[in-house]
């Protein structure tokens, strides 16, 4: 490493502390913030080789960040609530199948100078290798068929806008999952909402699943921007006729993550005697956030 490039990593990594300390910051109330709150930049016209070079040999840095466009942003700070809902969906997904290999972040290029790193990745064992222009990253493997993103402190619309370089022409990414939390009231009561995004819908960019599962309905603000703005057709789920999200298995509470994308390019194809659908049952999530908010 030059000294140079030396000197400019010091530069981002004193960047990704101050960062840090703005998200940390920010007094988080329902409404426009968590909507639209943009991201904090770290630099710009940065090439896409000299970020994963720091991201391959960068030291500790407690806040998520990514490169869109050659713009370094840091967007999350992946506390409690964060940790543990990505604990919890590690486990549920880990348990689907053993032909899935489950990763935790990894670095994704979504494009010719964007790389991604979300919180959870499933990919099937003997996907399809595509050429090394084609592959995730310096690895040369094959991108995960679907790939989880949590937001405590990052916005409902940064969490959308990811979709459009997750499906990108770059990927062979299948499935888009996101959990929004959004930030306790002064009763206790929190909103949470999942989102799911399918590469071969209609139009891919808009959420196919919407569900509303927290212990209090979504801000008039968050339901207007996910009817006005993302064009969503129904909301299911808690304020939106369901039953309170209160116990396992109920059927409006259930996501089902198809098989047949999740085993994507396969050769084998679906291994013999899997569902149709893997299911996430949003009361799980639900439960552990209400444990950490409780003690």
């Amino acid at each position: 490493m030059s000294s140079s490039q030396s000197e400019l990593f010091s530069k981002w990594s004193e960047s990704f502390y101050s960062a840090r300390h703005k998200l940390l910051a920010i007094r988080r109330q329902e409404g426009i913030e968590e909507i639209k709150r943009k991201g904090v930049i770290i630099d710009k016209e940065v090439p896409l080789k000299i970020y994963l070079e720091f991201c391959k040999g960068e030291p500790p840095i407690s806040v998520k960040h990514h490169l869109i466009d050659g713009k370094i942003e840091a967007y999350e700070m992946p506390l409690d609530l964060h940790g543990v809902v990505q604990g919890k969906l590690t486990v549920i997904m880990g348990n689907w199948n053993d032909q899935l290999l489950i990763f935790g972040e990894i670095d994704i290029i979504v494009g010719t100078n964007s790389v991604y790193h979300p919180d959870i990745c499933v990919r099937p064992i003997n996907r399809r290798r595509l050429q090394l222009a084609q592959a995730i990253n310096s690895t040369g493997n094959p991108y995960p068929t679907l790939v989880v993103e949590i937001g405590s402190t990052e916005s409902l619309n940064h969490m959308h806008d990811n979709v459009a370089n997750y499906f990108s022409q770059r990927t062979t990414i299948q499935i888009y999952f996101v959990i929004k939390l959004f930030p306790s009231r002064q009763d206790g009561t929190f909103a949470l909402l999942a989102l799911l995004y399918l590469r071969n819908d209609l139009n891919p960019t808009i959420p196919l699943v919407v569900k509303s599962f927290g212990t209090a309905p979504l801000h008039p603000i968050t339901q207007a921007y996910l009817k006005d703005t993302l064009h969503v057709q129904a909301i299911y789920g808690v304020e939106f006729g369901g039953v309170p999200c209160d116990d396992a298995n109920i059927p409006q509470y259930q996501i089902d993550i198809s098989t047949a994308l999740l085993f994507n390019d396969v050769l084998s194809g679906v291994p013999t005697g899997v569902p149709d659908n893997f299911t996430i049952d949003l009361w799980k999530l639900k439960k552990v956030i209400q444990e950490v908010q409780d003690n």
